[in-house]
């Protein structure tokens, strides 16, 4: 009896953190996901069917960084500056109707439009990081970070059924249109609830007349001051993942095709594999989130490298339902291990009143590091063999590992 009380205890201290801006962000974060795992697992297949090669695929995509780059070069800015909330509300509501372009697309030329319209409202990403980051308590990060991504997908875990059902009773293309209205609705909704709820958690800076032009040299002005800034542990998170993280990120465009056209997998099938996946990661997220905070995150991050590196050749090589489903499972479990540890040891490294413009340095490095990266993926994707880019990002993984075990030190004191 004593045991169950326990555990019911150790639950609800989990669940403290689930308060404030944090559960208004969880909630929002449910309705998204839900709609938006819908669609996740066919993007890359839906693109096809409107005529994109593996080529042009990785080409769009590399359109979709290079415009990324752009909001994240005033998000990292803005974040710190101008405050948070302000810029997740209003670009929240973009980023919900972007999505309008997938719905008309009668071909990828016009999918490629709402790419850049969702690329630039993602403006907001460091200030939601960063928002996010300031709404946990320090010794609670590793499983705050791990509820971001177990808990949404608890209400997700039967999405990509319904994408199954939508194309098996309404044709591959109009089943995935209704999907994204679906999207554009839910994200609606989330926008207005973040207006009406979602609290600032610093103070932002006067009112300025700064151009556009102004904001990116000072932006930029910013980046290149804190990378230089940052202590070595910072730094060698920041930069040694980019020799393999580009790849990876690159590569899931292209996972899709390749176990639909290579290992015998159906898109039903795939679809299926989707839910099991992340009923796979509900059941074992939250355990590996509080991993991170109970044992050594650098470590917890490069044991992730390595099963990844053997996961990517691992797809290279089997094929029927079982085989790849184990391999996918595997790689649900490397990447539990790594984001709450990798999130939370970027927190306990920076100082509240730098994060934003760290966290928006850093996905503006990893950003410009991936826009060449998805073309040339499809285009060895195409042209060379399939195989080798999975090949190639399990031996870039292995680097990225050696290195962050070298260069990385857990700081003895956190930061709030």
């Amino acid at each position: 009896m004593s045991g169950l009380a326990d555990k019911l205890r150790a639950l609800r201290n989990d669940l403290s953190v689930l308060r404030g801006n944090f559960l208004v962000l969880m909630v929002t974060w449910v309705l998204w996901r839900f709609a938006f795992r819908m669609v996740m697992p066919y993007g890359s297949l839906y693109i096809r069917a409107l005529g994109a090669t593996p080529t042009v695929l990785g080409l769009m995509n590399s359109v979709y960084m290079a415009f990324f780059c752009l909001s994240l070069i005033p998000g990292s800015y803005v974040a710190d500056a101008w405050g948070r909330r302000r810029i997740i509300v209003i670009m929240t509501y973009a980023l919900s109707l972007s999505y309008l372009f997938y719905v008309i697309a009668p071909s990828w030329q016009l999918i490629l439009v709402g790419m850049c319209v969702e690329a630039l409202s993602r403006v907001y990403s460091p200030a939601l990081q960063a928002i996010t980051a300031d709404s946990l308590p320090p010794e609670r990060r590793g499983i705050g970070y791990a509820m971001t991504r177990v808990l949404p997908d608890l209400f997700a875990v039967a999405s990509p059924l319904v994408a199954v059902f939508l194309i098996e009773h309404y044709g591959f293309l109009s089943g995935l249109r209704i999907a994204y209205i679906s999207v554009i609705l839910a994200g609606l909704t989330a926008a207005t609830i973040r207006l009406l709820f979602l609290k600032e958690t610093i103070r932002p800076s006067p009112p300025t007349k700064k151009g556009l032009i102004s904001i990116y040299s000072e932006s930029l002005r910013e980046v290149v001051r804190t990378l230089r800034e940052a202590p070595r542990s910072l730094k060698a998170i920041i930069f040694v993942p980019l020799l393999s993280y580009p790849f990876m990120n690159a590569l899931w465009t292209f996972i899709p095709l390749f176990v639909v056209d290579y290992s015998g997998i159906s898109e039903g099938e795939w679809g299926l594999m989707a839910s099991i996946r992340m009923g796979f990661g509900l059941a074992t997220g939250l355990l590996l989130g509080k991993l991170a905070d109970k044992l050594s995150k650098k470590k917890l991050i490069v044991a992730s490298c390595l099963m990844r590196a053997l996961v990517f050749t691992s797809l290279a090589l089997v094929s029927g339902f079982l085989p790849v489903l184990a391999a996918l499972l595997a790689l649900e479990l490397a990447l539990g291990l790594s984001m709450p540890s990798f999130s939370a040891l970027t927190a306990d490294l920076t100082p509240r009143e730098m994060r934003g413009r760290v966290i928006g340095a850093n996905m503006l490095v990893s950003t410009l590091a991936s826009i060449p990266t998805p073309f040339l993926v499809g285009f060895i994707y195409e042209h060379v063999s399939p195989c080798l880019v999975f090949y190639l990002t399990s031996g870039l993984f292995v680097l990225v590992a050696l290195l962050l075990a070298a260069l990385v030190e857990e700081p003895e004191k956190k930061e709030v």
